[in-house]
């Protein structure tokens, strides 16, 4: 009986193959968006995954000489720390001490001035990835499965694009769903989900679902005419323009 377990055993061993983990690219982030990321990687390094993240010169929370569970792949980013700082710390004063006050349309102004200086920043990160030669030719010689990123941070559908690597994303929420609805297809009919961002809760009266309803028009026309529109407007005298406008064609 123990020879033919034995035998067994040895033959199911004999068919088995190795397998091995994959090559992944994460596309920067940071802050809270940062601290939802870095679990995932953590998760997917203890499964035999080799995992690499683009880290920008001025990156707040990912120190590039000291030791990690990845690798950092650091490159220039043309603003300073300061100034990310100085940015993020109005935006939490809004967030947390000033948004309560404010009216609908107070926040809604807010929200397109922050968005706006997001999206200048984003392409700056963007900028200090695909124009430099030396970044881009690491990444092409690094023959890497995927591209991970939060969409928080734009140009990662781009990197991906020049790469020819399937993009996977991992994100927590944005005003309205903006991103989820028009980007991922996710179903939020207005008249039952409440917007992000709409201090309304999923137990609506009838008014609190006609301001919903109005509330997600406005984000729409917001996120169509003005934020599409400058992620295509900062790209129209480049070579990437193409790419970009077909990229973001699933967005409109």
């Amino acid at each position: 009986m123990d020879l033919r377990l034995s035998a067994c055993i040895l033959l199911v061993l004999c068919a088995t193959s190795c397998a091995n983990g994959g090559n992944i690219l994460v596309w920067y982030t940071d802050g809270s968006h940062w601290i939802n990321m870095k679990p995932v990687l953590e998760t997917l390094v203890d499964r035999g995954h080799q995992v690499t993240v683009l880290v920008p010169s001025s990156s707040m929370y990912m120190k590039t000489n000291e030791p990690a569970r990845f690798h950092y792949e650091p490159f220039n980013a043309s603003f300073s720390l300061e100034t990310i700082e100085d940015f993020l710390e109005e935006l939490l004063q809004f967030v947390l001490y000033e948004l309560d006050y404010m009216n609908y349309w107070e926040i809604f102004t807010r929200s397109v001035k922050y968005v706006n200086t997001h999206i200048q920043i984003s392409f700056q990160y963007l900028d200090g990835v695909v124009k430099s030669e030396v970044i881009m030719k690491k990444l092409k010689e690094g023959n890497y499965d995927l591209l991970l990123a939060d969409p928080v941070k734009a140009g990662s559908d781009l990197v991906a694009d020049i790469l020819g690597i399937p993009l996977v994303l991992s994100f927590r929420s944005s005003p309205v769903n903006n991103w989820e609805r028009h980007c991922g297809q996710m179903p939020a009919p207005p008249s039952f989900v409440p917007g992000a961002m709409s201090k309304l809760t999923d137990k609506m009266d009838f008014s609190e679902r006609v301001w919903n309803f109005l509330f997600y028009a406005l984000h729409d026309i917001s996120f169509k005419e003005y934020q599409i529109s400058i992620f295509i407007q900062m790209f129209s005298d480049s070579k990437f323009s193409f790419v970009i406008t077909q990229l973001f064609l699933m967005c409109i």
